[in-house]
C-alpha cells in the first residue's frame, strides 16, 4: 500500500472510530448532547453512530479498544470539564497506529527468508508488533496514570518502529524505492528554531517531581527534544552552507 494510498484509508476510518467513541460514551451514560459536543458532530449524527446505522465497518475489536482507550479517557474529561473535544488528528493518529498493526501481519505471512535482510526485517516487525500489543495490555491494566501513560507511549513507540520495518520490507520486496527530496529549506529552519528553544529549557532540571515515573516521563520529553534537534539538523546539511545561511 502506498503512503497516499494507506492516508486515504485512514481518513476514511474516522467515521467508524467516532462511533465507536460514541457507542463507548453512550454506554458509559453520557448524554448524546454532551457526546456530540466533544465529538464536534451533530446530535443526529451520535444518534445514528449509537444505533449503528452510521459509521460501521469491520475493525479488530481487540486491537481497537487498546489504542481508543486514552481518547475515551480525553473526552470524558472534555465533558467534564466542559472544555476541549477530542480533533481529527487525535482520530488520524488511532487510525493510523491501527493500521500499521494490521498492514504488519500481512507482511509476517508472505514469502519468509528471500534474503537476509528481509528475514531480519520480518523478526523485528513481529517483535514491534507483539511488544506494542503487550505494552497496551499492561497499560489498561495499570493503576498509576503516570504508568499507563508510560506504558502507552512505549506502545506507540514500538507502533511506528514496526511502520519503518514494513514500509523497508514493502521497498524491498517491490524493488523499487522513491527518490529522495527534502523537505523545504525554510520549513527546516522554522523547524529547527521551535527545536532550539525547547532544547533550552529541560524540564526534567525545571519541574521537580517525587513521583518516579512523572520524572521517567519529562526525561522522555527532553530526549525527544534532542532526538528531534538532530534530525532536523541532519535533514539541513542536504543543503549547502550558503543555501542555509
Amino acid at each position: 500500500m502506498s503512503g497516499s494510498e494507506r492516508e486515504g484509508n485512514e481518513e476514511r476510518m474516522i467515521p467508524a472510530l467516532r462511533s465507536r467513541l460514541a457507542a463507548k460514551l453512550y454506554s458509559m451514560g453520557y448524554g448524546i448532547k454532551d457526546i456530540a459536543s466533544v465529538l464536534g458532530i451533530t446530535q443526529a449524527a451520535v444518534t445514528q453512530y449509537v444505533n449503528g446505522k452510521r459509521g460501521r465497518r469491520e475493525l479488530d475489536d481487540g486491537i481497537l479498544d487498546k489504542l481508543l482507550e486514552p481518547l475515551v479517557t480525553r473526552a470524558t474529561a472534555c465533558i467534564a470539564s466542559r472544555t476541549g473535544r477530542v480533533e481529527v488528528v487525535e482520530l488520524l493518529d488511532v487510525a493510523r497506529q491501527y493500521t500499521v498493526m494490521k498492514e504488519g501481519r500481512r507482511f509476517l505471512v508472505s514469502e519468509k527468508g528471500r534474503d537476509d535482510a528481509l528475514g531480519l526485517l520480518r523478526s523485528r516487525l513481529q517483535l514491534e508488533l507483539s511488544a506494542a500489543e503487550r505494552y497496551l495490555e499492561l497499560a489498561n491494566g495499570a493503576q498509576d496514570d503516570y504508568t499507563k501513560l508510560l506504558l502507552r507511549m512505549i506502545a506507540s513507540d514500538s507502533i511506528r518502529h514496526g511502520d519503518v520495518v514494513s514500509q523497508m520490507i514493502s521497498w524491498l520486496e517491490s524493488g523499487s524505492q522513491n527518490s529522495f527530496i527534502p523537505p523545504e529549506r525554510e520549513m527546516l529552519k522554522a523547524l529547527l528554531s521551535i527545536e532550539d528553544s525547547a532544547a533550552e529549557a529541560v524540564l526534567a532540571d525545571i519541574v521537580k517531581t517525587d513521583h518516579p515515573v512523572a520524572k521517567l516521563l519529562l526525561e522522555w520529553i527532553d530526549a525527544d527534544e534532542r532526538k528531534h534537534e538532530h534530525v532536523i539538523d541532519s535533514l539541513m546539511k542536504f543543503y549547502t552552507h550558503d543555501e542555509v545561511a
